[in-house]
């Protein structure tokens, strides 16, 4: 990918009004500290499923990060902003940490807690001419099974079934 910025420099940009992402269709990837990714797969109850697959894991700035994440957007500028400071049902994302992490807290809380999970976060991305080729794109890295985004739902064969089901639950059982 071309790009790739820490989530708490993306929400200064944002907050002082200077991002330099732009309003155009793309792929992105969200990188979390290792440390940080093997604590929200561990909530899971099937976190057994995930001994068979491989998380893609680089160092940033000498630290190792995984990326658990993978989507597209046909403006990665508003996505970004939405995955950084938007409510919970604006984001995929945020709604999905929030159902691991902070199921039981105020909406207040849960927004502090996830927004500091975020911020420790590297996000990747790339643009793409059309919504069409992010969508191939998108596309492409799930079928390949080269390696597993264990936080996505959509289109998501990279884990077993057993675990998006789980994931939709822990969703599901945040709206009651």
């Amino acid at each position: 990918m071309q790009y790739i910025q820490s989530a708490a420099e993306l929400r200064q940009e944002i907050q002082n009004r200077c991002l330099k992402v732009e309003k155009r269709p793309g792929v992105y990837r969200w990188w979390f500290f290792k440390a940080d990714a093997d604590d929200l797969l561990a909530h899971f109850k099937n976190s057994i499923l995930l001994k068979d697959i491989e998380l893609q894991e680089r160092k940033i700035n000498g630290k190792q990060y995984m990326a658990l994440y993978f989507g597209i957007s046909s403006d990665m500028s508003r996505r970004i902003r939405w995955h950084i400071r938007g409510p919970f049902k604006s984001s995929t994302l945020r709604r999905t940490l929030r159902a691991i992490i902070a199921p039981g807290a105020d909406d207040n809380t849960a927004e502090t807690i996830v927004n500091k999970l975020i911020d420790s976060c590297f996000w990747e991305w790339e643009y793409t001419e059309t919504v069409d080729r992010a969508e191939c794109r998108e596309t492409e890295e799930l079928a390949q099974h080269k390696f597993a985004y264990p936080l996505n739902i959509s289109k998501n064969n990279t884990v077993p079934p057993e675990w998006i089901a789980e994931l939709k639950q822990l969703r599901a059982d945040l709206k009651k």
